[in-house]
Parts: structure tokens; C-alpha cells; sequence
């Protein structure tokens, strides 16, 4: 029988560090399924420079920062800022929901401080998502707290300023406000306007805007192996120490352990999707008592379904399913 090949993620190309999965929203296109329910943890400063450290050491030499949303603690992410600078990496930008917004002068104050440590541009979530937690008024002052303390605003994305606008900016609104005033198909429109993609909690939200394809016809695309998790181009890192292979959110693999094969007794999720893909993994499952539906939106749909049941219903305590929270909280 041959050997399955290990994956083996030598360089890292592009990325970010996740500060923590806290989050005051709960938006249903998270990714990482973020949100209130979660411990209100944020990385400490160690983990940060290892990452930051094994980051610069495979080859990437400036990332992005994220969460959850990281100017809740504002404490900490100057903590961060810091273990960047030391460590020789760049902060391309820092992603805020605009939340932690209160009073314009102390925004601007925080900012400028923040300045001083390397914070160049902040990312600011504009979406409909968003705007279910969020009162547009919010986004709009952390804009203009940007321009006092003279660093990048980044709207993202800036194409649904004015419809968003169109509402009282001072409370939130929700989806159905939406699909009210720009029609009942607004939901399924959104991937097309927004890059969104088909994992954390976006595969419920979106499962009724995509065909689904046979059980059968998604296993057969996949038999080859995920080569996806070799893809480094949007690579994370968190505040558990863990990578995010691809981005597949609720995998992980311990940062010291990047650079070399991985061991697939370590790994052996990881391995058996890396070598017979979703197939190999729902070969496991089932014999686990995993019982598959007959149609999935995509083979990480199917991925999904099956890591929520080893985590959840069979807590198989796996290192690969980590952090256990991300299932629980998958949940709209």
C-alpha cells in the first residue's frame, strides 16, 4: 500500500494574525463564525511574536491584521503592533467592524497612538452584514477618525456605501430591510457583489443561492486530494498558535510545526484530505456514523457537515479541529 504524501507548507506567501475571535457582531457570512459567544480572549504578546517570528522566517515578510475585531482591545493590539515591528513585519492594515467607535476625539487620540507603532491603514468593514450590528453613523465617524489622525481609510467594500445610506444610520437594520427596498432576491445577489467564501458560517446563509450537486458527483472532484490546503495566499495565523491551512476555518495546525511534512499521525485528517480529498474524509466519518445527505453545495460544504460532526457529536478531541469553538458557534 503506498504511503500517503505529507503535507508540507514551506513558504507562506500572504496573510494575517488573528487577535481573537470575540466579536460584538454575529454576522452570517463570518468565516470564522465569529461572535459574542465566544471567550472574550485576545492573543498575548509571546504568541504574537512567535507567529510573527515563524511568519518572516517562511518567507512572508508583511501581513495583515484581524479578528473578531481587534480595537476591542485596544491594549492589546498595541502589543502587537509592537511584536510586528520587533520581528521585522509589516502591518499592511488593520480590519475593524468600527464597534469599539464612541467619541470622535478619543478615535482620532487612539488611532495616533496607534500610529506611532506601525498602524498605517485601517480596513473598515462596510457590508449588510455588518449593518445588522452596526449603525452605519459608526462607520462613517471611524472614516473620519482616520483622516484626523492621518492614516489610510480602506472601505471595503465602498460599492454598498450608498445603499446602506440609504437607512437611518443611526440604528441597524436588518437582511430583511434589504431584500424590503431592493428586492427579494437581495440576499442571493450578494456573492456577486461581494467576495464571500463558501465556509464558516456563509455555507448555511448561502446553501439556497448555489446549485447543490450529488453526494456522489462532489466526492468524485475531490478524490485527487484538497490541493487547496497548499495555498498560501491568504494564510492565517491566531491567537491559539494555530495556521489556518487555506481557507478552510476550524482546521489547524500548530505554527511549529510549518515548514517541515507534516506527520501523518499527527495530522491524519489533514492527510487524508490532503491525499483522497473530501472522499477520504467522509470514508472516515462513516465509519464514525457520519450519514451524509444526498446533495452538498460544494465539497467544503460537505467538508464542513463532516468536521461539525467529528467536533460536535463524536468530540473526538482532535487537535486538527481546533478551535472546538468555531463549530459551536457556527450557528446563525
Amino acid at each position: 500500500m503506498n504511503q500517503p504524501k505529507p503535507l508540507h507548507l514551506r513558504r507562506l506567501t500572504s496573510g494575517g494574525l488573528i487577535t481573537n475571535y470575540y466579536c460584538t457582531s454575529r454576522c452570517r457570512h463570518c468565516l470564522y463564525a465569529c461572535g459574542p459567544r465566544w471567550e472574550k480572549r485576545y492573543i498575548e504578546a509571546e504568541t504574537a511574536a512567535a507567529n510573527f517570528r515563524k511568519i518572516r522566517q517562511l518567507g512572508c515578510h508583511s501581513v495583515h491584521i484581524g479578528g473578531g475585531e481587534p480595537l476591542l482591545n485596544p491594549e492589546g493590539l498595541a502589543a502587537v503592533l509592537a511584536a510586528a515591528r520587533d520581528a521585522g513585519v509589516g502591518v499592511e492594515y488593520v480590519e475593524t467592524n468600527s464597534s469599539w467607535f464612541i467619541d470622535p476625539e478619543e478615535a482620532a487620540a487612539l488611532l495616533t497612538s496607534l500610529k506611532k507603532l506601525g498602524l498605517a491603514a485601517l480596513l473598515i468593514s462596510i457590508s449588510p452584514f455588518h449593518n445588522e450590528y452596526i449603525p452605519f453613523k459608526r462607520v462613517k465617524s471611524v472614516i473620519a477618525a482616520c483622516r484626523a489622525a492621518e492614516i489610510q481609510a480602506f472601505p471595503w467594500i465602498n460599492e454598498f456605501y450608498r445603499e446602506i445610506d440609504s437607512f437611518n444610520d443611526g440604528i441597524t437594520h436588518g437582511l430583511e430591510e434589504y431584500a424590503a427596498k431592493f428586492g427579494a432576491d437581495y440576499l442571493k445577489r450578494l456573492p456577486s457583489r461581494y467576495w464571500i467564501h463558501l465556509g464558516g458560517r456563509a455555507v448555511k446563509t448561502f446553501q439556497q443561492a448555489f446549485p447543490a450537486r450529488s453526494l456522489e458527483a462532489v466526492c468524485a472532484d475531490s478524490r485527487a486530494g484538497c490541493r487547496e490546503l497548499l495555498d498560501t495566499r491568504h494564510f492565517h495565523l491566531d491567537l491559539f498558535g494555530n495556521y489556518i491551512p487555506g481557507l478552510c476555518s476550524g482546521l489547524a495546525v500548530k505554527a511549529e510545526d510549518l515548514g517541515g511534512p507534516l506527520d501523518a499521525e499527527a495530522y491524519p485528517l489533514l492527510t487524508a484530505l490532503f491525499n483522497t480529498g473530501v472522499a477520504g474524509l467522509l470514508d472516515y466519518a462513516a465509519s464514525q456514523g457520519f450519514e451524509p445527505t444526498e446533495a452538498y453545495v460544494s465539497k467544503c460544504h460537505l467538508c464542513l457537515e463532516i468536521r461539525s460532526y467529528l467536533a460536535l457529536e463524536k468530540q473526538i478531541g482532535s487537535a486538527e479541529l481546533q478551535p472546538l469553538a468555531f463549530y459551536e458557534n457556527l450557528g446563525s
